[in-house]
């Protein structure tokens, strides 16, 4: 039976005319990228480029991307025709940003988000990177992580943390897509309504291992249910499906289960191909991808609206955004 569509609350569309597109690729063009480790720098690239964003950003655009950031807003949205670098380098298969790159794309992810949120990163992932390269890893390819080729099931980011700090969503940014190769989004809402009320109360209780997932130099994990509730009484959720682990036998129950409903679900499929930005709510969506073969490089960035208890709890200082997920983890 084909599964419905994701609704328009789930996922809002936008695109950029050419003549805006063009205005804001030749005024980022004219930026540097700095050394992320430097805050000072890296703070004034995302001034920079926040302040091109409002400027070029077409109202229509910004008011959905406004309504994306609000706390009843959209779980997705896709903004397509978007400033891309003109000549991009071989995509990297080390994980680095290759140093000869122009920074039209991280300008553009910057100034998305920082209209808004805050750009977080752990210390932990990717060097602290504040921007992802999200290209199969020499060496990874055979692994379920943004470094790998093979299916990566239907996950959320960063689970193994407490909700706060998590990422709050992730934009995806489309470098290259050879053959097309979708990214799978599935609303939170279309799990529970699939699931019975005693695997929803299964999945609220502490009963569960999350692991550090592989894209992390880690090896810790955390007891913590898999569904939580906000301030507001809304669900929310964390899971790595394919890598959660009981904690006792209601809890394997639940996993196979909750992993039975996954199989018979068909999330939206995406493709972020270049010039495309795709955000979503990493704690109201599930997102994965099917194995893939060609060239496929995105960037990714996590981000937050409350940076402010990332930096008290790990005692960082004015603008810092990389964070050690150790300390965040014992918290």
């Amino acid at each position: 039976m084909t599964q419905p569509a994701l609704s328009p609350k789930t996922l809002e569309k936008t695109n950029l005319e050419d003549r805006k597109r063009r205005a804001w690729e030749q005024a980022v063009l004219e930026l540097s990228y700095p050394d992320p480790r430097d805050v000072s720098a890296w703070r004034a690239f995302v001034d920079a480029s926040v302040s091109i964003a409002r400027k070029c950003l077409p109202l229509e655009a910004a008011e959905k991307l406004r309504e994306f950031f609000l706390p009843d807003g959209p779980d997705a949205l896709l903004i397509e025709n978007l400033p891309v670098d003109p000549v991009l380098p071989p995509a990297p298969s080390d994980g680095r940003r290759p140093g000869s790159k122009t920074a039209v794309s991280e300008a553009v992810i910057a100034g998305l988000i920082e209209s808004h949120a805050t750009i977080i990163s752990y210390s932990n992932e990717k060097a602290g990177a504040p921007i992802h390269e999200i290209a199969p890893a020499r060496g990874l390819e055979q692994v379920a992580s943004s470094s790998g080729r093979v299916r990566f099931p239907c996950h959320t980011d960063v689970a193994f943390l407490a909700p706060h700090f998590a990422p709050r969503g992730l934009l995806l940014f489309g470098l290259r897509n050879e053959n097309s190769a979708p990214t799978s989004i599935l609303p939170l809402e279309r799990v529970l309504d699939a699931a019975r009320p005693t695997l929803t109360a299964s999945l609220e209780k502490p009963i569960f291992r999350h692991p550090a997932p592989a894209s992390f130099e880690l090896a810790l994990s955390v007891t913590a249910p898999v569904i939580w509730r906000d301030r507001r009484g809304a669900r929310r959720i964390a899971v790595q499906t394919h890598a959660v682990q009981p904690v006792n036998e209601e809890a394997g129950a639940a996993i196979s289960e909750l992993r039975e409903i996954l199989a018979t679900l068909e999330p939206e499929r995406v493709v972020v191909g270049p010039a495309t930005a795709l955000l979503f709510k990493n704690d109201r969506v599930l997102h994965g991808r099917s194995a893939f073969r060609g060239e496929r490089w995105l960037q990714r960035a996590y981000f937050t609206d409350s940076i402010e208890h990332f930096r008290a709890a790990t005692g960082a200082g004015a603008g810092e955004f990389a964070f050690d997920a150790r300390r965040l983890a014992r918290q």
